[in-house]
C-alpha cells in the first residue's frame, strides 16, 4: 500500500529526494496544463513518471479532507497539501505496467466536476515534474439541465428515427429473406467478441455483451454492442467508423441505437456495414461518434465470422 504522508512532511520529503539527474533528450522540464471539465472528468488522465523523481499535481481548488487514494501504488510516496491543492508524487520504485497505479483527488468545494483521477505512467524519458490542472466548475444544477437537454434531444433523434416509414421487409425469418439476407444455402454467421475487444479506461461507454454478425448472400457485416453509459451524460449515437488494422475502411450504411442512453442507464447499438468476404480478415477498430457532440467512443478487436 502506498505512503500517504501529512502536509508538514511535504518539505521534508522534496529535500529527501534524490538529485534529479541531468535533463535527457524528451525531458518535459516545463509543466503540463490539464483543463478539467465535467465533461472530461470521468477519463483516467496518464501523467508519467520515473523512480527517485519527484511529480507535483498543482490543482486551483483546495482539496477536500482525506480526498486523496491511491489505487495498487505499492512503492509510491505520497505527500499532501490540501489547503493548497497539492499532491506530491515519489516513485520509490517502478510500477507494474500491466496494472499502474491509479490517484483520486476530490475536491472541497462541492461543485462538479468534484474529483479527478490520475494514472501512472512509467516513462524514463519523458516523466512529468509538474501538472496543474485548471478546473472549469459548474453547479451541479447546471450539469442537471444540460443532461435533460441532452436527453431531451436524445429522445427526439430516436422518436424521428422510429416515424420514418418500414422498408419493404415483412419482419420474422420471412422478412429476413425477403431481403435476401438467406438464400441458396448462404446464411447469417455469427462471432461473440467480447473476449476480444479492448476499449479506453475511462470511456464514456462500457461494452458489457458483443457480437458480429456476416451476412453470405448479401456480403453485409453488422456489429452489435451492448453497453452501459459510464458518464455524466447522456449518449446518443450518430455515425460511426470501421477500419482495419491494414487500413481497409468498411463502407458504413447503417447505425441503430435501441433507445435513450442516459446517465447509468443500458442500450444496445447496431453498427451496419458493406463487406465483401476479402476486406473483412484481421481485426477492426469501431470508432462511434456522439450526435450534437464532440465525444467519441472507440473499441478495438472487432472480428467478423
Amino acid at each position: 500500500m502506498s505512503t500517504l504522508l501529512a502536509a508538514p512532511l511535504l518539505p521534508a520529503l522534496l529535500v529527501s529526494t534524490p538529485a534529479a539527474p541531468h535533463a535527457e533528450e524528451g525531458d518535459t522540464p516545463d509543466a503540463r496544463h490539464l483543463e478539467l471539465t465535467a465533461e472530461n472528468a470521468g477519463e483516467q488522465h496518464p501523467v508519467r513518471i520515473r523512480p527517485h523523481q519527484s511529480t507535483t499535481l498543482l490543482f486551483d481548488t483546495p482539496l477536500q479532507p482525506g480526498g486523496v487514494r491511491v489505487e495498487g501504488g505499492q512503492g509510491v510516496k505520497v505527500a499532501v497539501n490540501e489547503a493548497e491543492g497539492m499532491v506530491t508524487l515519489l516513485p520509490t520504485r517502478a510500477p507494474p505496467a500491466d496494472r499502474p497505479p491509479r490517484v483520486t483527488v476530490r475536491f472541497a468545494d462541492g461543485q462538479v466536476p468534484g474529483g479527478v483521477t490520475f494514472q501512472l505512467v512509467e516513462d524514463a524519458l519523458r516523466a512529468e515534474h509538474e501538472v496543474r490542472v485548471y478546473r472549469q466548475p459548474r453547479s451541479r444544477e447546471s450539469l442537471q439541465r444540460q443532461q435533460r437537454e441532452r436527453a431531451e434531444r436524445c429522445e427526439a433523434a430516436l422518436a424521428q428515427a422510429r416515424a420514418r416509414p418500414p422498408g419493404p421487409c415483412s419482419g420474422g425469418l420471412l422478412g429476413v429473406l425477403e431481403a435476401g439476407l438467406v438464400e441458396k444455402g448462404l446464411g447469417i454467421l455469427v462471432r461473440e467478441l467480447q473476449s476480444s475487444l479492448t476499449q479506453r479506461p475511462g470511456a464514456p461507454l462500457l461494452v458489457t455483451e458483443a457480437w458480429s454478425y456476416r451476412a453470405e448472400a448479401r456480403q453485409q457485416v453488422a456489429v452489435e454492442l451492448k453497453v452501459q453509459n459510464t458518464s455524466a451524460l447522456a449518449w446518443t449515437t450518430e455515425g460511426a467508423e470501421l477500419v482495419s488494422a491494414e487500413g481497409v475502411r468498411l463502407r458504413v450504411t447503417r447505425v441503430w441505437q435501441s433507445g435513450p442512453l442516459l446517465p447509468g442507464g443500458q442500450a444496445r447499438l447496431v453498427v451496419e456495414a458493406e463487406a465483401p468476404v476479402e476486406s473483412v480478415q484481421g481485426t477492426f477498430l469501431l470508432k462511434l461518434g456522439e450526435a450534437g457532440g464532440a465525444r467519441t467512443f472507440t473499441v478495438r478487436g472487432v472480428r467478423f465470422p
